[in-house]
């Protein structure tokens, strides 16, 4: 049997996303952008998992939540199996809680959140919400590519926008709007991360986020503000998100654990207004999250624990990337330029002429030192001048050794 005439049309469109392996043993891996595990909270998951058991026993662990009437030893049905599809309302209560408060949104509740598999699903049904093949759609000239591979996927014209050392270039918006009208495309959402961006780690400025968000008022689009990274800073002031700043409900918000907490987990979340969650959650279909971890991480903010998890991870945080940008500049400061993040995961490295990136790369493999190229990001004339580091997940013994044979191919390959 020829397996692939029976593949579907987007099955053909493949293969999947997936970053190939290196050809050699990987000593250094600089390439994932993974939380730390020095940062997961072990101990504290330990103590809810077995209270929140011992607390709800087999209802911990049922498709939807069940009340009980403990005088009677009734269970208490919900009125709906709204659980299967907007995820524990437990969680979603304190969701409404943390983030209100966190970024300043008031009036928001469970009916605004949708909790999903990580936040990669709900960007996914975010696109089957709200895109129809032939649509046009924006997203950032580099950025995050399983969000554009689903937005490619669904059949629409993708269109890229510049960005700069300071995020999304507005005047550049407005042009691939006015080319969209040109050719008779209505456009209808605009993805994005300006907060630390994946990959170059820019922060959008609120003159630009709040004209952006009046751009998107008159073109009427729907804008995904892409938040997996917001909440690790580690200098500078804050800047207001695009969902406190929205006045028209037009902005939703996606977000997860699995940068802030740890990547197992599997549980992320989409914000909006409650009809703009509807739609997300008209096109889903796989039954829910897992509620015995949604209860978890309910009482995990429940107990105002993930404020002071997220100061002592920043921490962390911030010394790796110290140490990754001291190791950067001594061992092949001469050779790239970059600018040092104020959060997020990554440094993002241009090669300066004159280096052989190819040879760099392959020297730096030969040594076990493994980043992700530039080209994972972007199809722009130049990505090949440019790598993306990750410092999150390394041991920081593990950034000085690795960064110090990356500066040695990138310095060998600039003056051989």
């Amino acid at each position: 049997m020829d397996a692939r005439s029976l593949y579907s049309t987007l099955a053909l469109d493949g293969p999947p996303l997936f970053f190939p392996d290196p050809p050699a043993q990987i000593t250094f891996n600089f390439d994932q952008g993974i939380a730390a595990q020095e940062s997961f909270p072990i101990e504290e998951l330990k103590e809810l998992a077995g209270r929140v058991l011992d607390r709800d026993g087999a209802r911990a662990l049922e498709y939807i939540s069940f009340g009980h009437d403990d005088a009677t030893g009734d269970i208490i049905y919900l009125p709906s199996y709204v659980e299967l599809v907007l995820g524990n309302t437990g969680l979603r209560e304190e969701l409404a809680r943390w983030l209100g408060r966190r970024q300043g949104v008031a009036g928001l509740g469970p009916d605004n959140f949708i909790v999903t598999s990580g936040s990669v699903q709900a960007i996914a049904l975010a696109t089957m919400a709200f895109v129809n093949p032939g649509e046009g759609v924006l997203a950032e000239s580099a950025s995050f590519p399983y969000a554009t591979r689903f937005l490619q996927m669904r059949g629409a014209d993708l269109r890229t926008v510049d960005i700069d050392d300071q995020g999304l270039v507005i005047e550049s918006l407005e042009r691939r709007l006015e080319e969209f009208r040109r050719d008779g495309i209505r456009p209808k959402l605009l993805y994005l991360i300006p907060t630390f961006q994946l990959p170059t780690g820019a922060v959008l400025p609120e003159d630009r986020r709040r004209r952006l968000l009046e751009i998107a008022e008159e073109w009427d689009l729907v804008v995904l503000e892409d938040s997996i990274y917001a909440d690790l800073r580690y200098d500078g002031e804050p800047v207001p998100s695009l969902l406190s700043l929205d006045t028209s409900g037009r902005v939703i918000q996606s977000h997860a654990f699995s940068k802030v907490m740890a990547p197992a987990l599997r549980l992320g979340w989409m914000a909006g207004r409650p009809d703009m969650i509807e739609a997300l959650a008209a096109v889903r279909q796989d039954l829910g999250v897992s509620q015995w971890l949604c209860r978890l991480m309910a009482a995990y903010l429940a107990e105002d624990r993930m404020d002071a998890h997220l100061e002592s991870a920043n921490a962390i945080y911030r010394r790796k990337r110290d140490i990754a940008v001291a190791g950067v500049l001594e061992h092949c400061g001469e050779w790239v330029d970059f600018t040092v993040p104020q959060g997020g995961f990554y440094l993002w490295l241009r090669m300066r002429d004159g280096v052989d990136w190819e040879k760099a790369q392959h020297e730096a493999v030969m040594g076990g030192v493994f980043c992700r190229p530039g080209e994972r990001f972007t199809d722009s004339a130049d990505s090949g001048r440019y790598l993306r580091l990750a410092f999150s997940h390394a041991p920081e013994h593990e950034l000085r050794r690795g960064i110090e044979v990356l500066g040695a191919a990138i310095t060998n390959a600039a003056k051989g």
